[in-house]
């Protein structure tokens, strides 16, 4: 993002969220669980980074919280994830260096309307709380990840799947997905709880535990 490229454009967020309408999941940050608990099911992607994620959808289904005027339902908490777009950070390691990148077809960005993006060669108010956003998200997200990983390093993961029966008839299953074993978190020594606890993760850990009931409401927004 630079004032050389980007000069005229403007940000207008109620554009919506259309941009996510495909997801069926969401990266989460660390500090986010205990509001997405109250929403989504939580749950951790089987892949080598088992960071943590929000379903808020079911494979093909796409995103079932976003109606088809591009609006999030307003019931339900917006993952910080989806509210940092179309600004991210992209690293350079050879260079050891972060920068502010967005996604210049984002339906958000325009030259006329919303909030300028500069000022005089200067970002504005808009575009700096917009990056701060992005900063902590990412922060968080870094967080949620070592969290994801301090447990499958500790065996605490196990990776399930879960099928879905409709009550109009037919049914699905929900593959590539890690959660925790509430059985093997009993046997954590007092060491490494206590580390986690000051780390700040317990909450995070519970949260994922009580997500759990959040199926129901997806499996009603699918069905």
């Amino acid at each position: 993002v630079n004032p050389a490229q980007h000069a005229a454009l403007r940000l207008d967020r109620a554009t919506g969220y259309r941009f996510a309408a495909g997801a069926a999941s969401i990266p989460l940050g660390l500090g986010e669980f205990s509001m997405v608990a109250r929403h989504y099911p939580i749950v951790f992607a089987a892949g080598p980074v088992p960071a943590p994620v929000a379903l808020v959808g079911i494979n093909d289904l796409g995103n079932l919280f976003i109606g088809p005027d591009g609006a999030w339902r307003t019931d339900a908490y917006v993952p910080a994830y989806v509210r940092a777009y179309p600004f991210l950070f992209v690293e350079d390691p050879a260079r050891n260096t972060t920068y502010v990148a967005m996604d210049e077809t984002a339906a958000c960005l325009a030259t006329s309307q919303g909030a300028a993006l500069f000022e005089d060669g200067q970002p504005t108010a808009a575009l700096s709380e917009a990056v701060q956003f992005c900063s902590t998200m990412r922060d968080n997200l870094t967080a949620a990840a070592a969290l994801g990983t301090a447990l499958d390093t500790a065996g605490l993961l196990q990776e399930e799947e879960a099928t879905v029966n409709f009550t109009a008839g037919g049914s699905t299953r929900v593959r590539g997905f890690k959660v925790i074993r509430p059985d093997r978190l009993d046997q954590v020594s007092d060491e490494t709880f206590l580390d986690w606890r000051r780390r700040g993760w317990l909450g995070a850990i519970y949260a994922h535990l009580h997500s759990a009931g959040s199926w129901a409401r997806l499996i009603d927004l699918a069905a």
